[in-house]
């Protein structure tokens, strides 16, 4: 992907979440249960059948929508985590370092389930960031003394 154009990947699942139950200790070892592990496979498997190219290095926006076919509590944040470790897997970003911006939207669908992923590069609006920069200041300053 050069700077301007933009990827959308498909994962036909949701990502096993991260999270401390999923990574166990056995004698000092440290282990990710077989469903965790079977389920990053397919996922780079997946990834890697849509994107051929060099990892992206450079500042990237991230939206991700996850299709969810029931009403079971799902944290966005653990998924994202091994959502991020699986792109870095794939070598679709060099590293989950570069997502400056993301957006995630949890989509309840009985009729499907799955995860798009839209990337694109980042495009910091800089009159926004200037104008948040200076409010975070003034802030700061109240706050701090």
């Amino acid at each position: 992907m050069r700077s301007g154009k933009n990827i959308r990947l498909f994962l036909s699942t949701l990502p096993v979440p991260k999270s401390n139950r999923y990574i166990r200790r056995k004698n000092g070892q440290v282990f990710r249960p077989s469903r965790v592990l079977l389920w990053e496979a397919k996922a780079v498997w997946e990834l890697k059948k849509q994107y051929e190219g060099p990892p992206l290095s450079f500042p990237l926006s991230v939206e991700v929508f996850f299709f969810l076919p029931d009403n079971r509590k799902r944290d966005i944040d653990n998924m994202l985590k091994t959502l991020w470790d699986v792109l870095e897997k794939a070598q679709i970003i060099e590293n989950d370092n570069l997502i400056h911006e993301t957006k995630t939207v949890k989509v309840r669908d009985e009729t499907v389930s799955g995860t798009v992923i839209l990337i694109k590069p980042f495009q910091g609006k800089k009159r926004v960031l200037v104008k948040l920069k200076e409010e975070l200041r003034i802030f700061k300053e109240i706050f701090e003394g």
